[in-house]
C-alpha cells in the first residue's frame, strides 16, 4: 500500500506509483519465497490486471483529462456539448453581482427541435461503441500530448500512464466504472434530485417541474415511511429518512435505497411511466452488482438500461439546451456498464466497497 500525504493532491502522481510498477515487473518474472508448510522454496508471481477508483483518481492515475473535460471518458471519445449558466457572487464590497460559467455535459444526442425515437437513440447508443478508446489510440494520443500539451484538448488524454506499460494491462479494458461512486454516490443522488424537484437551482427553478416529478407532499411522506421501515438487519444500517438526508446519505444509503427501498416507496407517488423506468434501473442494478450473471441476461440489462436511460432524455432532458445540466458524466458513463460486465463479471467484484476475504 502506497500513500500520498494531504493535504493536497500529488502534482506529480507517477512518482508515487513508478515503485508499484517495478515491483510489479518484478514480480511478473518471479521472485523466489519460501513455503513454511512445504518447507520448500516457490516461484511467487503476481500480476495486476484491474485498476479502479473513483473517477477523480483514475483520471489522475491514467492520466486522462477529467470528468469535466471536452473528452471525459475513460472508455470512448464522446465529445462534451458547451452550456453557459449563470450565478451570483458578491464582489470585494458586498454587492451581488452576476458571472457567467461554461462547463461540458455529455448528451448522446445533441439539443434539438425534433422528437428522438427509439431507433434513433439505440443508434446513438451504438455510435458511442465506435468512439470506443484502444490500446493503440491511447499511446498514440498520450504521446502527442506529451509533446504538445494543448493535445489533450482533443483526444482527452494528457500522457502515457506508467501502469499501462505493464503487460497485463490493456487501457481502456482493464479501469472498468466503479458502481459505488458513479452510481450510488453520483447518479441515485441526481436521479432523487430530478424526481423530487429539487435539482436545479434558484435561477432555473421552473426546470424541476417534469411530468415525472413528485408533489412535495409525497416526497416528504415518503421520507417518513422509510424512516419507519422495519427490514431485515441483512440490508446493512436502519434506514433514514432519504428525504431529509439526501444530501449526506452515504454510498450503502443510497444503494441499498435504489435495490431494496426505491419501488416500495415512490408506488403510487409517481406515474406509471416514471415507475416502470424506476423499476428497470432498479433491476438492472440488482442483476449488476449480484454475485452471478448468466451471459444470456447480459442482452436483457443493455435493453432494459437503453429503456430507462432513453425515459431519462425525454423526461429530464426533453432534447433541450436549457436542460443540458442533468446529462452529466456519470449519465453518460451508464453506457459502458454492460461492457464492463462482459470483461470482468458482476459489479461487486470490482467495486470499491471494502472487499471481505473468502
Amino acid at each position: 500500500m502506497s500513500l500520498a500525504p494531504g493535504p493536497k493532491q500529488p502534482q506529480d502522481i507517477d512518482s508515487f506509483l513508478a515503485p508499484f510498477h517495478d515491483e510489479l515487473l518484478l514480480l511478473g518474472k518471479g521472485v523466489v519465497a519460501y513455503d513454511a508448510f512445504a518447507k520448500e522454496d516457490f516461484i511467487l508471481k503476481a500480476y495486476l490486471f484491474l485498476v479502479n477508483g473513483d473517477t477523480p483518481g483514475v483520471s489522475k492515475m491514467m492520466r486522462l483529462s477529467g470528468h469535466v473535460a471536452k473528452l471525459p471518458c475513460r472508455a470512448c471519445k464522446i465529445e462534451g456539448t458547451t452550456f453557459t449558466s449563470t450565478f451570483k457572487v458578491r464582489d470585494k464590497n458586498g454587492n451581488e453581482v452576476m458571472r457567467n460559467r461554461t462547463q461540458y455535459y455529455y448528451p448522446l444526442i445533441a439539443p434539438q427541435s425534433r422528437k428522438v425515437t427509439f431507433q434513433q437513440f439505440n443508434l446513438a447508443f451504438d455510435e458511442i461503441q465506435t468512439l470506443r478508446h484502444t490500446p493503440d489510440n491511447y499511446e498514440v494520443d498520450g504521446e502527442a500530448s506529451q509533446n504538445d500539451s494543448k493535445m489533450s484538448i482533443h483526444s482527452g488524454v494528457k500522457g502515457i500512464a506508467p501502469l499501462t506499460r505493464l503487460p497485463t494491462i490493456s487501457f481502456p479494458h482493464s479501469i472498468p466504472f466503479d458502481v459505488m461512486h458513479l452510481i450510488h454516490l453520483g447518479f441515485v443522488r441526481d436521479l432523487l434530485n430530478l424526481i423530487s424537484g429539487q435539482y436545479f437551482g434558484e435561477q432555473s427553478a421552473y426546470l424541476n417541474d417534469h411530468e415525472s416529478r413528485m408533489t412535495t407532499k409525497d416526497w416528504i411522506m415518503l421520507g417518513e415511511d422509510m424512516e419507519n421501515a422495519r427490514v431485515p438487519v441483512s440490508w446493512g444500517r436502519k434506514p433514514e429518512n432519504i428525504q431529509k438526508y439526501l444530501k449526506s446519505a452515504k454510498a450503502e444509503e443510497l444503494g441499498n435505497f435504489a435495490v431494496y427501498y426505491m419501488l416500495p416507496l415512490v408506488y403510487g407517488r409517481v406515474s406509471d411511466q416514471t415507475f416502470r423506468a424506476l423499476r428497470r434501473f432498479a433491476y438492472v442494478l440488482s442483476v449488476l452488482t449480484g454475485y452471478e450473471i448468466e451471459f444470456e441476461q447480459l442482452d436483457i440489462l443493455e435493453q432494459q438500461l437503453r429503456l430507462f436511460l432513453k425515459w431519462f432524455y425525454n423526461t429530464f432532458y426533453k432534447y433541450e439546451n436549457k436542460r443540458l445540466p442533468v446529462l452529466k458524466y456519470t449519465v453518460h458513463a451508464l453506457v459502458h456498464l454492460i461492457e464492463d460486465v462482459k470483461n470482468w463479471g458482476p459489479s461487486s467484484y470490482f467495486w470499491q466497497y471494502p472487499q471481505v476475504p473468502t
